[in-house]
């Protein structure tokens, strides 16, 4: 874990600023205990953006009175937006006016624990840099009473773990919310999509994979934040019945490959931006992680000269490569991410390849059928 260095302040080097985005539409019940979250922050290096998604209850007149009450300071700025335009046009608009190399998306509805941002910047200064963090969260109700002390889609159980590469071929997701993550500015910058195309709900659906792809992430197994579970949340509007996961309607979710295919397409729109970032091999395996054997066979035809460098028989290497993760792609999640153990004072070695996770499933069957034996669990993992 990251500690901070006081021969960096002998030099002038300051603590990084982190831009908070409140997002908010007719959450004006709520919205002034978000903003007091945020001033309570023991990382004292933030400023925050309100942006008012044309809220039609009284969040003008709360927000109003709010910034003009004592201690609100230079530190808040209010953007209202004439029209609708959903989660992502609103972070869009709130990004425009972020000074910070760190920023974070917090819905209106939701609160910070008071070590939310000290917590994230230590795991982000640490000895690996990635595209974002993701802490877990309670769960409250729409009076701020505590009904749950886990987000169940996040899946650092206990450990914090480093997120590597994926498969985006199907849905997963193995974060907290919005509110639970902090990102790199220069990530987003890179992955938000042109104007016109837009996410009105789930827009961290995209916003999260697709800086998973670009720059990985890491769990944080502690509970810094609270999610709200009020009844009208846009998609998580289900009720906490118990021991399932029914946090969200998915009939209200876009589909999975919507946000797949508007990947594929700002990586090929933005080719130019991306490649001296990955080179065109290292766009070829990110696109070999998006798109499908249809898709990816289109791609190659109609941009052959961006990918010339990378030689030819590049639709068989992409078989071959899909092919070699198989079993990884299907493995449990907790095989998968690596554990950081301490948390960021030593860094895990690579996940293991593929290949050796099948071999170690052979091994454990061929095992089991001559031998009746078991392997251990940590050999099954990682397949030695």
């Amino acid at each position: 874990m990251f500690a901070w260095d006081p021969r960096l302040e002998a030099v002038g080097v300051g603590r990084p600023l982190v831009s908070i985005i409140v997002t908010s539409h007719n959450y004006a019940r709520f919205i002034v205990a978000c903003l007091e979250s945020v001033r309570g922050q023991t990382y004292t290096a933030w400023e925050c953006i309100v942006v008012d998604d044309a809220s039609t209850d009284d969040t003008h007149e709360v927000l109003t009175a709010y910034l003009a009450g004592p201690g609100s300071g230079a530190a808040f700025r209010y953007v209202r937006r004439e029209g609708n335009g959903g989660q992502m046009e609103a972070f869009r608009d709130g990004l425009t006016l972020a000074g910070g190399p760190f920023v974070m998306m917090l819905d209106a509805d939701d609160v910070l624990l008071p070590d939310f941002l000290e917590t994230h910047m230590a795991v982000h200064l640490g000895t690996k840099a990635v595209a974002f963090t993701s802490s877990n969260q309670y769960q409250i109700d729409a009076a701020g009473t505590v009904i749950g002390g886990d987000h169940p889609d996040h899946l650092a159980k206990g450990f914090y773990r480093y997120v590597p590469q994926q498969v985006f071929q199907k849905t997963w997701w193995i974060w907290a919310t919005a509110s639970s993550m902090v990102f790199r500015r220069a990530t987003l910058d890179l992955i938000l999509p042109d104007p016109g195309v837009s996410f009105p709900i789930c827009a961290d659906y995209y916003i999260a994979h697709f800086c998973q792809q670009v720059g990985n992430s890491i769990l944080i197994p502690t509970i810094h934040g609270c999610y709200r579970r009020h009844g009208e949340n846009n998609f998580s509007a289900n009720p906490l019945v118990g021991a399932i996961n029914a946090l969200g309607d998915v009939a209200k979710h876009p589909p999975h490959d919507v946000f797949r295919r508007a990947m594929i397409a700002h990586v090929l729109a933005h080719y130019d931006r991306f490649k001296p970032i990955f080179g065109p091999q290292g766009l070829l395996v990110m696109l070999y992680r998006l798109a499908r054997y249809d898709e990816m066979r289109r791609i190659l035809t109609e941009h052959a000269d961006k990918f010339a460098p990378c030689g030819r028989g590049l639709l068989r290497r992409y078989v071959r490569f899909r092919l070699t993760r198989f079993a990884y792609d299907r493995s449990p999640f907790d095989a998968r991410l690596m554990v950081i153990d301490p948390p960021q004072t030593a860094f895990v070695p690579p996940p293991p390849v593929p290949g050796r996770i099948w071999l170690g499933r052979l091994r454990q069957r061929l095992g089991t059928f001559f031998a009746g034996t078991q392997p251990t669990p940590e050999a099954c993992r990682h397949g030695s």
